[in-house]
């Protein structure tokens, strides 16, 4: 099969990791793999088949210009859908995956337009195609994004619109994505629910967890990672990994009030990946902190993984949670609170759910997970077994092969 992969960026977070890994995995079997961005600001050698459409400054005012901006209610965007068919055309694509498109890469309109150019499968790694303008509902009052985004009380979520369009921006959502067959995926069976509850229900989806390769991501000897590290084999380390901790959606003011209500916490180290913070540098003047910055290689993050007892994820708000399955591969287990898909995604025996969402609730399942060591251990056994039955990359690759090959022969 000659595949195309569209995603707005080459490597950034979540969803770029999905398409790198289902990229590297469809060449490895075989099949012709090429990708689409609309932009990289990294300014690095890209492989030959990954291709960015706005690729250079130039380029980038050249989107805002027609893009009004950014103001993120384009209908049609022109240039990025002209090159899409041209290339699809040129190439000879057999199917397209579509991955994030918003962020003022392809307009409404242009999606269904492209879906009629070639078979068609979307994933939504986020709420974008259900809502008026956001990728993440959070906050909206009622969840009016299910009724038509009327008087959008969330403007500034991501992507935000500077007046209220919302509204319409979800009726052309509505109208284009029903009008040529799409197949969608969603990583897990909590947004598949948001799914069947949208304007979208009816439409083919199906539930296909993100993964990871579990022979790359095992866990390693602790005590000899800790020795690396010169931290303590006996030390209670508490994991924390966020790319930007200040997004309000990854709860880390939850994990801080947490810290200071835990009856010891000089005892604790937090581990702590990502990007510096104004609350980070706050912190390490009351705590004890250990930052190792922003961590990219896969060989450094396995070690982040090992070094921590636990990976505390604090998010408010997130369809899957690719740093979850990543540290359960490691054998750490997680500790998350009952939002959205984390209750899923961990089970019982591969971490604790805080009973609600809050610094106080936090603060006791960090507690009580450190205060069993034995239970912890076989937590993190559990943990690393559910990532290789469940999670594994193979289980993927294998569903995404299926649903392009139905998809080409269903001629959609």
């Amino acid at each position: 099969m000659k595949i195309l992969y569209l995603n707005t960026t080459y490597q950034c977070g979540g969803a770029e990791q999905v398409v790198s890994q289902l990229k590297r995995g469809m060449e490895r079997r075989g099949h012709e793999v090429h990708q689409i961005v609309s932009y990289d600001t990294r300014n690095l050698k890209l492989p030959t088949n990954v291709h960015v459409l706005y690729n250079s400054f130039g380029m980038r005012m050249f989107n805002r210009l027609i893009t009004g901006n950014h103001g993120n209610q384009s209908l049609h965007i022109p240039y990025s859908a002209r090159y899409i068919r041209s290339y699809i055309k040129k190439h000879q694509i057999d199917v397209v995956h579509f991955h994030n498109l918003h962020d003022n890469f392809l307009g409404i309109r242009d999606i269904p337009e492209l879906a009629a150019a070639c078979p068609t499968v979307w994933t939504l790694h986020d709420f974008w195609a259900l809502t008026g303008h956001c990728a993440s509902p959070y906050g909206c009052e009622e969840e009016k994004w299910k009724e038509g985004c009327a008087s959008c009380p969330c403007l500034g979520n991501y992507p935000a619109l500077r007046k209220d369009t919302a509204h319409r921006l979800f009726l052309e959502k509505k109208k284009a994505f029903r009008k040529y067959p799409l197949t969608f995926t969603v990583p897990s069976g909590w947004l598949l629910e948001q799914f069947e509850t949208s304007h979208l229900k009816g439409l083919p989806c199906e539930r296909v967890y993100n993964s990871l390769d579990t022979d790359l991501w095992q866990p390693l000897k602790r005590q000899k990672v800790r020795e690396a590290y010169q931290i303590g084999t006996e030390e209670k380390v508490i994991g924390f990994i966020a790319a930007d901790p200040e997004k309000k959606l990854k709860g880390m003011p939850y994990l801080l009030e947490a810290l200071h209500r835990l009856s010891n916490p000089e005892d604790y180290l937090l581990l702590v990946a990502g990007k510096e913070s104004r609350e980070l540098q706050e912190l390490k003047g009351k705590y004890r902190v250990r930052h190792l910055g922003y961590l990219s290689e896969q060989k450094a993050l396995r070690e982040f993984y090992t070094l921590a007892d636990v990976l505390v994820n604090p998010s408010v708000y997130d369809t899957f949670g690719l740093t979850n399955i990543e540290a359960m591969a490691c054998g750490t287990p997680v500790i998350a609170f009952p939002v959205c898909a984390m209750p899923e995604i961990l089970e019982e025996g591969c971490g604790w759910i805080a009973g609600e969402v809050g610094s106080e609730a936090l603060a006791e399942a960090i507690a009580r997970a450190f205060s069993d060591r034995e239970l912890l251990e076989k937590k993190g056994r559990a943990s690393r077994r559910r990532a290789e039955q469940v999670f594994s990359e193979g289980k993927m690759l294998d569903r995404f092969e299926e649903i392009y090959q139905e998809t080409i022969k269903g001629g959609r």
